[in-house]
């Protein structure tokens, strides 16, 4: 914390935190029934077909599914640095912060149910940066003529700027891998679908898409996932990431502007005259539609049209203007 030019104040802090223990009812540590990794491959089962096998034939205890225990196991945690500058003397009020974190924790304990380390990654709630701008000025009285100074003299504007970069999209996405759909593709030399039964030999770990390249690299315009860097695993034991590196989607921004003067009706009653304007700059918000973030690969295991054509890619604008006028009377 440090006083500064301008009557001003300047404070930088790291704010962090630390998460042990939090409940659980999935995961490692929970689930106590679990068709064990390599069950229902098909070279233990006489070369029948993983996937018309029953899974529930499988598992350890008998007669039962997936048997959840409620447990504590699950952690995370979130650091950042933090700077705010605040100037309160005078005609001018002005609040600046900002924040740089990272927020990281299981993402979902039941991806990986063996393996509790590998649901680990950034936080769909994690927003890298994060600015904030409040401000209260004084025009003051630039006019000397009393009649005219009734009107243009006295008037006060303040207004509030908001950005932070967008949302964790990985995170946010069907089942963390983006409900990749395989759509019957056959493991090599088999008539086998690709699925964790056929390639993993468990249904209790999700089958997740390779990885070929960065999918944060290589966009197109509005684009910020390239479904180009997704492939199929083909191989037995092959699995791409539990957890998806982060791909982070439209930043958000507002601005909102009020303007206002007192006019005086004697010593106690007054009349006030208020403009305020919502997204004054009128400026768009783009968002996905819902449906561009389900990865769909053909038979060939290529990105079908559908999904190459809007994956990945923001189609939607949001938001727009408003402007209020307000009178108010105080007697």
């Amino acid at each position: 914390s440090q006083r500064m030019p301008w009557s001003s104040l300047l404070e930088v802090a790291y704010v962090g935190n630390r998460s042990r223990d939090l409940p659980q009812t999935s995961g490692q540590g929970s689930a106590i029934n679990l068709v064990p990794v390599g069950a229902t491959l098909s070279s233990k089962n006489g070369g029948i077909d993983p996937n018309s096998l029953v899974a529930n034939n499988f598992r350890p205890l008998q007669g039962f599914g997936n048997i959840a225990l409620a447990t504590n196991g699950l952690y995370s945690n979130y650091n950042s640095m933090q700077m705010t500058w605040v100037r309160t003397k005078g005609r001018y009020v002005i609040n600046l912060n900002y924040t740089y974190g990272k927020a990281m924790g299981i993402v979902n304990a039941s991806r990986d149910p063996f393996n509790l380390r590998n649901d680990y990654g950034v936080l769909p709630t994690n927003r890298t940066h994060i600015f904030n701008a409040a401000y209260s000025i004084e025009l003051g009285d630039p006019v000397r003529n009393k009649a005219a100074g009734y009107v243009v003299n006295g008037w006060q504007v303040s207004g509030i700027l908001q950005w932070q970069s967008g949302a964790n999209l990985t995170g946010f996405s069907s089942n963390n891998n983006f409900g990749a759909n395989y759509n019957h593709y056959k493991v090599p030399g088999t008539q086998f679908d690709v699925s964790n039964l056929s390639l993993l030999g468990t249904d209790a770990i999700q089958l997740n898409p390779t990885l070929t390249c960065d999918p944060a690299s290589g966009l197109g315009k509005n684009q910020f996932i390239n479904p180009n860097c997704f492939g199929i695993p083909t191989a037995l034991g092959q699995n791409g990431p539990t957890v998806l590196p982060a791909v982070y989607g439209p930043a958000f921004f507002n601005a909102d502007l009020g303007l206002f003067k007192n006019f005086a009706l004697g010593e106690v009653r007054k009349i006030q005259l208020r403009f305020n304007a919502y997204n004054f700059l009128n400026h768009p918000l783009w968002s996905f539609n819902g449906s561009n973030l389900n990865l769909n690969f053909d038979a060939n295991g290529k990105i079908t049209p559908q999904s190459d054509a809007n994956f990945g890619a923001v189609t939607e604008k949001q938001g727009h203007r408003v402007v209020q006028l307000a009178v108010k009377f105080y007697f």
